[in-house]
């Protein structure tokens, strides 16, 4: 008999029904969650037992009734995903995809459930197509462009706004680091510029990652000198030399790190000696 893969095997349910005071089903983003865990099985299943799947599961924790509602709305999201798969594949203006794909959202699941499941991210697509209009906009000088950023971010909801002032953060301390290295800038000045930027903890903890990168880029640079010797070693057959390669590898990196190390001599990115 031939075995079915199984991507899923091993893996803890993912989202959940919620129940109201009354033992109804209700449409939260959990739910979308739920369904959105058994249909990843897709490509290994049927959508029939996948459906079956999920009945299954449904059917040994809750009421005939709620189940039976629940398997309405997945019903209803599994033809929404074939038609937003369609939408997508057809092409087109991307803002009009968007706007078709949102107005099918309501059309099959209701306004209520739209909002519960799509609403935040819509608003945050909004966001960023209005956010990248401005960014774009010529006619704006710099203090016209900062207060329509600004005005942008204030129609963010506060717990959002922080995820993205997290992420932009990153990115400019990544940028920083980069140019520091670049023009190897002393440590001290970095610890400087850094805390008076960032503060003293994360200043530390910054100096702690340009640590990290030195001492990996240093272990690359060693391994590169010596990948090298043996590249250039004439005495050496095809299988001694893979042998010794090999060798070098593992002694000098765990798995994951000889995964990183090859995929960068396999594309020349090893520093100094591609």
């Amino acid at each position: 008999m031939t075995k079915h893969p199984d991507s899923l095997r091993g893996t803890g349910v993912d989202g959940a029904v919620h129940l109201s005071a009354h033992g109804a089903p209700i449409a939260d983003r959990e739910l979308r969650r739920l369904f959105d865990y058994f249909i990843s099985r897709i490509g290994e299943r049927d959508e029939r037992r996948i459906r079956g799947d999920l009945a299954a599961y449904l059917q040994a924790r809750f009421a005939p009734a709620a189940v039976a509602q629940v398997l309405v709305w997945f019903d209803s999201y599994t033809i929404l995903e074939r038609s937003a798969a369609a939408l997508a594949s057809a092409g087109g203006d991307p803002r009009a995809t968007v706007m078709r794909l949102r107005a099918l959202r309501r059309e099959r699941m209701g306004e209520a459930i739209a909002e519960a499941w799509w609403g935040d991210e819509d608003r945050y697509l909004d966001y960023t197509l209005a956010r990248q209009a401005v960014i774009d906009d010529r006619s704006l000088d710099a203090a016209q462009r900062q207060r329509k950023l600004a005005e942008l971010e204030r129609t963010l909801d506060p717990a959002r706004l922080a995820l993205i002032q997290q992420d932009d953060q990153a990115e400019l301390s990544l940028r920083q680091s980069e140019d520091y290295a670049r023009r190897k800038v002393p440590a001290a000045q970095r610890f400087a510029e850094r805390e008076r930027q960032y503060g003293a903890d994360a200043a530390r903890r910054l100096a702690e990652l340009d640590a990290q990168r030195d001492r990996w880029d240093g272990r690359l640079r060693d391994y590169a000198r010596q990948r090298r010797k043996i590249m250039e070693d004439a005495s050496l057959s095809a299988a001694q030399r893979e042998q010794r390669l090999q060798s070098l590898l593992n002694r000098g990196f765990d798995a994951n790190e000889r995964r990183r190390v090859d995929v960068m001599t396999r594309n020349n990115l090893l520093p100094g000696f591609n």
